[in-house]
């Protein structure tokens, strides 16, 4: 069942629409090494919509900015041009796709507030570790739960919604092995295939891939993973969850008092 499920996601994801003509430029100019602000704050705010719900992103107070951002380019200059283009990214994809969590026994400003978290972690927790790796790090921490958009629409158009929701309501922490069960595939798994989809770059796509592999040697990976432990659908900062983020900060060797003062920070925000 897992194999046939999973060629049946992936010829489902191949089916998705576009990304918006102003995401998909906004992704030209990010993939360019000499990306100029000013073009992107054109791009952005030639599309008011996006211009409002990039900066109604960046001012959560979980990013614990001082004072309130009101333009795009003020934006790209605090956060970045990958975090702003994660940012837009997000905006069109829950447009572009029907919105239905119930199989998750969540919704989207639930999933929305997580991807927050798990972002503001990846920040707080990289800023003191290696600044080189924010860029991709906190954009692929705010992007890789969307799969669950496209694994809910799978469950609920074969008539799974009940019985997978009642394994996810009494899964614990353990989504990934559910969605495999059922589709072959993990939900980050999927995110990594729908961003392939729309062409992002391969560093983001082959994180994403590997975040549910505790033997991956990749170290965006490992981040992500130690941190969709500690924030996840099913709780944040949980004693279950923490227990397991800490696992495996020890088993990939990496920093765990940086990590701790950081959860301290984002908590103090929440």
């Amino acid at each position: 069942m897992c194999s046939g499920s999973k060629i049946g996601m992936l010829e489902e994801i191949k089916t998705l629409p576009p990304l918006p003509d102003s995401v998909i430029k906004i992704q030209e100019l990010c993939m360019k090494s000499d990306t100029n602000i000013d073009e992107l704050s054109r791009v952005i705010e030639h599309d008011p919509m996006l211009s409002a719900n990039i900066l109604k992103a960046v001012n959560s107070p979980l990013y614990g900015m001082s004072r309130e951002i009101s333009s795009i380019p003020q934006a790209i200059m605090l956060f970045g041009i990958a975090m702003i283009r994660g940012f837009a990214a997000a905006s069109a994809i829950k447009k572009t796709m029907a919105i239905d969590l119930s199989p998750y026994g969540t919704t989207i400003d639930a999933l929305t507030t997580v991807s927050s978290v798990q972002s503001a972690l990846a920040r707080e927790w990289y800023r003191q570790v290696d600044k080189s790796m924010l860029p991709l790090l906190q954009s692929a921490a705010f992007l890789m739960e969307l799969g669950k958009l496209a694994v809910s629409m799978n469950i609920l158009k074969r008539g799974n919604s009940d019985l997978f929701a009642s394994e996810i309501a009494q899964c614990g922490t353990s989504i990934e092995a559910i969605e495999r069960t059922y589709l072959g595939s993990s939900g980050y798994e999927i995110s990594a295939a729908m961003f392939e989809h729309w062409n992002f770059e391969s560093a983001l796509i082959d994180a994403l891939r590997e975040v549910s592999n505790p033997s991956t040697q990749n170290p965006y990976a490992k981040v992500l993973g130690v941190i969709v432990h500690a924030a996840n659908i099913k709780g944040v900062f949980t004693e279950e969850g923490m227990m397991e983020a800490l696992r495996l900060i020890e088993h990939f060797g990496l920093n765990k008092t940086a990590f701790e003062e950081a959860v301290s920070k984002v908590k103090s925000i929440l």
